[in-house]
């Protein structure tokens, strides 16, 4: 895929891998929008970038489409459209579970991603790519000690992804659906619970170059993973 003038949408651009994956579409001539919940941080880094800022609520659905709708408008289309947004939550052994804190970490990890992709299926008219970054703690959850839930909530995407996938192959609508199961990486995701290995974690920019290459190929891994040389999470 040629990226140069493609519109993208990157839900959690604001920081850390959204805002480096915002970055190489840049580079590659692509129109970016990014969209976050804090307004100050998405029009900063928006500015820094040359992006398209955006407030958005990922965890709710009405929201989303009215980010969809906003680009639309503006642009005519969207080409690519990232999900993105995502926490890291940690739940003491020895506490009963705080239910607020695990209700925000499945609305964020797991119904970001549903409301995205349903609302970029129904805005895509012309074919397009939808991109959802989960972890490589969606593959295996034997190493998410001390971060069960979080583990879980991306195995919970896995799944909506895996299926998802499959009806819009059926439908022939002209619209791939990729995932991306990425390891470690040095952003804020870690900061409530900083891994003592973090800093063998992989640069953020570096990743996302390597899901630009990807899907500049002329067939895409639809499942990509990339590790770090000691693979953990």
């Amino acid at each position: 895929m040629n990226l140069k003038n493609k519109i993208v949408v990157i839900i959690g651009g604001s920081q850390g891998f959204g805002a480096a994956l915002a970055k190489c579409f840049i580079v590659e001539g692509s129109q970016v929008v990014i969209a976050s919940k804090t307004k100050s941080r998405i029009e900063a880094t928006a500015s820094s970038i040359g992006a398209m800022p955006f407030v958005v609520d990922a965890r709710k659905e009405d929201e989303v489409k009215k980010l969809a709708e906003t680009v639309i408008k503006k642009f005519g289309a969207i080409d690519i459209w990232v999900n993105s947004a995502g926490v890291f939550k940690v739940f003491p052994k020895n506490e009963l579970i705080d239910i607020s804190r695990a209700h925000e970490l499945f609305d964020i990890n797991f119904f970001s991603t549903v409301f995205g992709s349903r609302t970029a299926l129904l805005y895509m008219k012309e074919g397009g790519v939808i991109i959802n970054i989960l972890s490589s703690a969606a593959l295996d959850a034997t190493r998410a000690k001390n971060a069960e839930l979080y583990a879980s909530s991306k195995w919970a995407v896995r799944g909506y992804v895996e299926a998802f996938r499959a009806e819009v192959e059926d439908s022939g609508v002209g619209i791939n659906v990729y995932s991306i199961y990425p390891g470690g990486m040095k952003t804020h995701l870690h900061d409530e619970a900083l891994p003592k290995e973090f800093e063998n974690f992989m640069d953020p920019h570096d990743v996302a170059q390597k899901v630009i290459n990807n899907l500049k190929q002329d067939a895409p891994e639809q499942n990509l993973i990339i590790k770090r040389l000691k693979a953990e999470i």
